[in-house]
């Protein structure tokens, strides 16, 4: 079988200035890539709800999902194959660690809710996703979460979380960082919607350090030319922005799709 396409969202298929734009040559190599045969993957650090909200999942007849970070798989038709949450004592000490430097978490649970009151890094992430804020709430200790986000100042490295039990910490492009299940990833999440789709191979496109996972275990890794440092060094190959076409572009120079 050839092998699955799986392409991160946010600076990746769709932009991340005001408009948000997802680019007709996007749209159109995902199209070529469907007709030529290869499973067509959304791998996201978004939760569902929050992706269901970009309108991604119209623009092509995707194969399945993989949301926050490798933590909610589905298939194309949105049934779930596998979800995962993480404990709740991580969840509390991840909370307890982002007070005692006056950081705001978000978790991501059946509802989505907010540790405090936006700071300039929430409303700054904010705008960069083009994402809803939840309610300001205390966090009950018992509810499932399915991911949390940590926001900082832009390009801070979150060096007070890395140790904490449970947990990994995924520094993003604006002021936040992703925080995963340790050992769950998008690229854990891929093999596992790869067990249904009969695929053990794939190749990704991706832009930030969420990402690198991914790109470690792909048989190929493309890296939009907007992308993070750390995460050009990582892949095999830096195509051009995404506003420049990049999708089209490397898929064009892969031959996995003609012009």
């Amino acid at each position: 079988m050839k092998p699955m396409m799986c392409f991160d969202v946010d600076g990746t298929i769709r932009g991340t200035t005001d408009e948000h734009i997802v680019y007709d040559s996007t749209i159109l190599a995902l199209k070529k890539l469907k007709e030529a045969g290869y499973p067509i993957v959304v791998s996201t650090g978004r939760g569902r709800d929050s992706f269901l909200r970009t309108g991604i999942q119209d623009i092509a007849d995707w194969d399945g999902f993989v949301f926050n970070n490798g933590q909610l798989i589905t298939d194309g038709k949105g049934n779930v194959i596998n979800a995962h949450h993480f404990k709740n004592e991580d969840v509390i000490r991840t909370i307890e660690k982002a007070n005692e430097l006056n950081l705001a978490v978000t978790l991501k649970k059946e509802h989505r809710i907010i540790t405090k009151e936006p700071d300039e890094y929430v409303l700054e992430t904010q705008r960069y996703f083009g994402n809803q804020i939840g309610p300001v709430e205390k966090y009950n200790g018992t509810d499932l979460v399915d991911m949390m986000i940590i926001y900082g100042p832009k390009g801070w490295d979150y060096k007070p979380f890395l140790d904490l039990e449970g947990i990994s910490v995924l520094p993003g492009l604006s002021c936040f960082a992703d925080v995963a299940i340790a050992g769950v990833s998008k690229a854990t999440g891929i093999m596992e919607l790869g067990k249904v789709l009969g695929s053990d191979h794939y190749v990704c496109f991706g832009d930030s350090q969420n990402d690198i996972e991914m790109m470690k275990h792909a048989s190929s890794s493309i890296c939009m030319g907007n992308g993070d440092a750390l995460t050009k060094a990582e892949a095999n190959y830096v195509t051009a922005d995404i506003d420049d076409d990049g999708i089209y572009k490397a898929c064009i120079h892969f031959g996995y799709i003609k012009e």
